[in-house]
């Protein structure tokens, strides 16, 4: 059965608790964030990160970025950290950035969608940071639609989606969709902008060329 909660009418560090209960044994939630609404589970739980593959029939050649707590968990899945990740960091997260780096095998591949690259990301969500947190490991988030349908952030799409498919959903305080995060490449050589988002694809080309 899932679990229904609105974000607007319950503590933050209540639906935290839910939320880590329900990514337990292959759980999957679907929660707010700073951009759209996200769906996910634990990024260690290999089963966990398949059923959200199957639930999303999410072609397995595309990443699902994953969320960290804080900065500095980012040392625990790379086998390297450049420089530039630290600058891009500090300026941009918590925030809706996406840095993709090299990974160092602690995290599914599937994740990366088979690849030996991740993309991480600390949002400006204190209620998705301390889900991170709180489950002591990364959390693989991805946009919160099937496959074949465009984001949204409206309730009524997300209980047709996902009521009865889930462990979790967190409805938001606002029903408006915005963007995804931008992604840049710190692993290709110059580091490039894969997907432009709310961040001035601009500012963030400059930032990439320093």
């Amino acid at each position: 059965m899932t679990a229904i909660v609105f974000e607007r009418k319950i503590a933050e560090d209540v639906i935290i608790e839910a939320a880590r209960k329900a990514l337990q044994s292959c759980g999957i939630i679907v929660v707010p964030t700073d951009t759209i609404p996200g769906i996910g589970c634990r990024a260690d739980d290999s089963a966990a990160v398949r059923r959200l593959f199957e639930l999303k029939e999410r072609p397995e050649n595309l990443p699902i970025p994953v969320i960290l707590g804080d900065t500095e968990e980012i040392r625990h899945y790379v086998s390297e950290v450049p420089p530039l990740f630290f600058e891009l960091a500090e300026r941009y997260w918590p925030g809706p950035l996406t840095i993709v780096l090299r990974s160092s095998g602690r995290i599914d591949s599937l994740v990366g969608g088979g690849r030996d690259t991740i993309g991480f990301r600390v949002p400006d969500s204190s209620l998705v940071r301390g889900i991170a947190r709180a489950i002591d490991g990364p959390l693989a988030l991805t946009s919160a639609n099937p496959h074949a349908f465009e984001p949204s952030a409206m309730h009524e799409k997300l209980l047709a989606w996902w009521n009865h498919e889930v462990e979790l959903i967190v409805l938001g305080r606002s029903t408006v969709s915005g963007p995804a995060s931008a992604v840049v490449d710190l692993c290709s050589d110059p580091p490039c902008v894969l997907r432009e988002g709310l961040i001035d694809p601009e500012e963030l080309r400059t930032a990439l060329c320093k």
